[in-house]
Formats: structure tokens, sequence, C-alpha cells
């Protein structure tokens, strides 16, 4: 299970040497710096983690699964996120494929 924010701050905190509350304020403060930047620009990188970006959603006209009213869905935007390289390679570690393996029965020994 992932960490809550709860979990996050007590970390910082612990790793920073602070009061919890600081730490809880620190995090705060990074994330609402985030969200306000993914708000007035549209997009933020972050290194080593990936890039969040906002997408226009176009108006959609649906059919309401109870009723089968159609609906008119107003266009909207969405965030998207794509992980980076480095985190896509940490979840997904290269594997060697079957039967290429060196193990030690496969080496020459030199006598």
């Amino acid at each position: 299970m992932g960490h809550t924010q709860n979990a996050l701050a007590d970390k910082i905190a612990k790793e920073l040497d602070l009061p919890r509350y600081k730490g809880r304020a620190f995090l705060d403060r990074i994330l609402e710096t985030i969200a306000d930047d993914i708000v007035y620009t549209g997009r933020i990188e972050l290194k080593g983690i990936g890039t969040f970006s906002t997408t226009e959603r176009p108006q959609q006209t649906i059919n309401h699964p109870v009723t089968g009213q159609t609906i008119q869905v107003p266009e909207k935007k969405i965030l998207r996120f794509r992980s980076s390289k480095a985190i896509r390679q940490r979840l997904n570690p290269e594997k060697p494929a079957p039967g290429t393996e060196k193990t030690a029965k496969n080496k020459k020994t030199s006598a």
C-alpha cells in the first residue's frame, strides 16, 4: 500500500530532523506549488518521476445507464501523467531472456 500525505510528511520531518508539523507544512507547500504550476502553465516535469500535463476532453453525448436518457457532458480539462524512463525502469527491471543467463555451469574453467 502506498504512503499517505501524513506518512510522507513524517518521513520528511524525520529526514530533515524537523517537528512533525513542520514536515507537514513543508510537504503541503510543495504539493500546493506543484498544483498551482499545473493549473497556470498546464504542465510540470519532475525529473526522475514524470510529467503532469493537462489536456482538453471534448464535449460528449452519452446515454444515462439507468434511464437511457441522452445527456450532454461539457468539455473539460483533465490531468495526464507520463512516467519518466527512470521510474519505468525501476518498476520493470530488465530480466535476461530465458536461456541467455550466464551461470557457473556454462563458464569454462581454466586448469
